[in-house]
Parts: C-alpha cells; structure tokens; sequence
C-alpha cells in the first residue's frame, strides 16, 4: 500500500472523496426533505393549525374595539381543517414558487361560514341604528372579507414566503431549488467516480480501495456527525428571533427535522468507514500470515552463531 505510484494517488483521491462524500450526503438529504409533502407533514405533526388560530384570535380580540367587530364573528367560524386547508395551499404555493422561479401567488381557499356571519353582522347592527345599506355599506363589508382572508394568509404562511419574496430571497431560493437534482446528481456521481479512480490505481491489489475508502468515509462520517450532535444537543435553532409561534416552529421543526436526517446519515457513513477499515485489516493480516507460512525465514546454523 505504501508504493509511491499508489500511496500518493490513493491519497490525493481519497481527499476529495471526502468532501465528495460530504456534500453527496448533503445533497441527498436536501434533496428528499425539501418537499412540499414533507413540509406539509411537518405542519400537521407540529400542529400549527391550533397555533394559527391562537394568534387570529388574539388578534381579532385586540381589534375588536377599534373595528366594532366581535372576534366570535370570526373565529366560531374558522376551523383548524380550514386553517390546514389555507397552510397547505401557501406550502404549494411556495414550493410552485421556487420550481418556476416566479412570483408567490396563492389563492386563500374561501370560507363561506365566516362570510355568512360578517354578512349578518354587519346587516344587523344597520337594523338596529337605521343605517341604510348602501353602496358605502357593501363597499365596507366586502373590505372587511378581503381584510380577514389578508389576515389569515398572512397567519398560514407559516414560511413566510410572501415575506421572503418582497426582499428578493425567494428567487435566490428558486435558482438553488431547481439546481437540486443536478447537484445531487454531481455530487453522488462525484463520489462513485473517484472510488473507481482509487480502485484503478490500486487495480494490482485492490485490499487498499477498502482502507482509502473507509478513511474517507469515516472522515466525512465525522464531519457530518459533530456538528449535526452539536447543533441538536445544544438547541442551537431555538435561539432564533421569530415572534409568531406557528412561523418559529415550522422553521426550527424543519432545521431540526434536517440535521437529524443528516446525523443519522453521517453515523451509517462512519460505521460502514469503520467496517471498510476492519475488513481491510482482517485480509491484509490473512494475507501476510498465509505469506509467511508459504515463506518461512530460513533457519540460522551453528555457524551462523557463533
């Protein structure tokens, strides 16, 4: 193994197989997380939906003295299915967003229960003080429905994509997005190439592919793996400055959900590292006692020591 025309190359090799192996795994792990079943999952197992409705209706009973508007007028109304209704259909916007690189544009899915009782409300306290219903009246009323599906898009967009999108950052989003197979497939496609290439260059005797490939895999395993401990052990993502429940925990729920996908990947890459290296050395001690007992030394005479 320790020929120059195979040691040097083999090691040279195996350095960028690491961070081939490295970034395959990243990649991979992007790749299949990343989704918009699988952020829909998040937000029913996290519950958001009784998150958003906790923060609606905190907010109608805030405004309920400036708008004249009981917030039961609206939250008897809105259920936690409709609210999953309107969270999945910005989670498909976002991600429709960033695989076309255009501009969010979600559609709040109407809710005919909360219009209904706006429409009583508003008719009848103009019953009760003489107001007619006008052309102002209806103008007011259909402000006050646009204002409430405003305010529950605004509460569902548990990514803030609409946010991301007026900075500029959901178009940078898109072009990484839609980059994603490539660079998954560069990646994975990366690592198998230079494990051939160390395969060829120790074509002779192939046990040395086993122990560069192990050290590869056993340092890029490391490298996955303490930093991804780190961060999980120390809550690292619950330090992060967000207000709204629902928001901080669709994102922190994702950034763990991610690094732990990611640790449980890096600890497989060292085990099978360790297992590479552990068979390597089995077969290279197999093989040097099979030599030795095909060669024995020769055996000194009498001559030979005195």
């Amino acid at each position: 193994m320790k020929k120059v025309s195979t040691y040097l190359p083999s090691l040279i090799l195996s350095i960028f197989l690491v961070l081939a192996l490295f970034g395959s795994l990243a990649m991979t792990i992007f790749d299949i997380n990343v989704t918009a079943k699988k952020a829909k999952a998040l937000s029913e197992k996290k519950e958001l939906s009784s998150k958003v409705i906790t923060q609606l209706n905190k907010h109608y009973r805030e405004q309920a003295a400036a708008t004249g508007i009981p917030a039961n007028v609206f939250m008897d109304n809105i259920s936690e299915e409709y609210i999953d209704s309107v969270i999945d259909a910005y989670i498909d916007g976002t991600f429709t967003a960033m695989k076309t690189n255009r501009s969010l544009n979600v559609q709040v899915p109407k809710n005919p229960a909360m219009e209904e009782a706006l429409e009583k409300f508003f008719g009848d306290y103009a019953d009760s003080i003489g107001y007619e219903k006008n052309e102002a009246f209806y103008r007011k009323l259909d402000n006050t429905k646009t204002n409430a599906y405003k305010n529950i898009g605004s509460c569902c967009d548990v990514f803030k994509a609409s946010s991301l999108g007026k900075h500029g950052l959901l178009s940078k989003a898109s072009k990484l997005y839609r980059l994603r197979p490539l660079l998954t497939f560069a990646s994975v496609g990366g690592a198998v190439l230079l494990m051939l290439f160390i395969l060829a260059v120790n074509w002779k005797d192939k046990r040395p592919f086993l122990y560069w490939t192990g050290i590869a895999a056993v340092i890029s395993g490391i490298f996955g793996t303490v930093p991804s401990i780190y961060l999980v052990s120390t809550k690292y993502f619950d330090s992060f400055s967000i207000k709204q429940p629902q928001v901080f925990t669709a994102y922190t729920a994702s950034m763990y959900r991610l690094t732990e996908a990611f640790m449980a990947v890096s600890i497989s890459l060292l085990v099978i590292g360790i297992a590479l290296i552990v068979i390597y050395g089995v077969s290279y001690r197999k093989n040097k006692s099979i030599a030795d007992s095909t060669h024995p030394a020769p055996e000194k005479n009498e001559a030979d020591t005195n």
